[in-house]
């Protein structure tokens, strides 16, 4: 009873499916468009995600005035915060609270209040920020790397004398930063950091505090192989430039296309897909195959979604 059930429901799976754009290739699965957030907005400054709301947080210009939001991509509705510019944005996962900068010092936003008040560093324009069990954050046009503890900066030594452009903290609190154009690694423990890899990359974290890593001239997505502490091979985005990438909390992608100005929610469909690698040198680039030419229904929040083309 139980087979004849299940050969039907296949069968309605895959023949009923429509055509679903593959936007990028993680682990061989597509994912595709769930959202566009906004689109023909440019989005500056850093992404940052509530994992356990499934909300981002994002600045913004439009019309040479200033907008910092918070999108529910659960309800796919915003709020305004009460900060205008903001620029470095960091959520802890633990309590929900937002750290964002204005065009100077570190605030701190309730988002059940929706109320932000100054938290630290008066003073300072900071440039970019990441939480692990900690705050860590750089100034801009200054070099080192600092954490806060108890609202008060304290630098970490063995990185003073780095210009950071970009950095991510994993869950084994190993840092990765951009400087002078490389990828370097200080991990924890270690007495000073090391180059890890000659060449640009975009960084961030899943929700389980992997690092990930996005090369913006090939657009691959790398991650780090926790098992021999090296970088391989996950995937690809499609096309464009994915200036911007975070993981929500059920690891599916919010990326900013730069050269488009939109920001898309990503979330897996039921096709496979592989990344084959084209041309040398600087014309070296991924690309996304699909391995059939139909879909089935996508994820979202554990569920199987079906459009409504896709219901008989």
């Amino acid at each position: 009873m139980w087979k004849l059930f299940v050969l039907p429901v296949y069968g309605f799976l895959t023949a009923q499916a429509k055509q679903m754009p593959c936007y990028a290739c993680l682990n061989s699965v597509c994912y595709s468009p769930y959202d566009r957030i906004f689109t023909d907005q440019k989005l500056s400054g850093q992404l940052a995600v509530d994992r356990n709301a499934n909300i981002i947080y994002y600045h913004y210009k439009d019309n040479g005035k200033d907008f910092t939001k918070a999108f529910d991509l659960t309800k796919a509705n915003s709020t305004f915060l009460p900060l205008n510019f903001t620029f470095a944005h960091a959520v802890d996962q633990t309590t929900r609270d937002l750290y964002l900068s204005g065009e100077k010092g570190i605030f701190k936003y309730n988002p059940k209040e929706n109320t932000a008040e100054l938290y630290a560093v008066k003073d300072k324009t900071i440039w970019h920020m990441h939480f692990e069990d900690s705050l860590y954050y750089t100034e801009f046009r200054h070099k080192g790397l600092f954490t806060i503890n108890n609202k008060k900066p304290k630098e970490i030594p063995e990185l003073n004398e780095y210009h950071i452009d970009d950095f991510i903290v994993d869950k084994y609190r190993d840092i990765y930063f951009m400087s002078d154009s490389a990828l370097f690694v200080f991990r924890n423990g270690s007495k000073k950091p090391e180059l890890f890899k000659d060449e640009i990359y975009f960084l961030t974290t899943d929700k389980n505090g992997e690092a990930y890593f996005v090369q913006p001239y090939t657009r691959g997505i790398y991650k780090i192989d926790y098992r021999n502490a090296r970088m391989t091979e996950v995937g690809a985005f499609k096309r464009g430039l994915a200036f911007k990438v975070v993981f929500d909390g059920d690891n599916h992608i919010v990326f900013y296309e730069s050269t488009k100005k939109i920001l898309y929610y990503l979330s897996p469909v039921l096709s496979k897909c592989t990344v084959t690698t084209r041309g040398v040198g600087k014309n070296r680039r991924k690309v996304v195959v699909r391995k059939s030419n139909r879909d089935n229904p996508r994820i979202h929040r554990g569920r199987l979604e079906f459009k409504s083309s896709q219901i008989l």
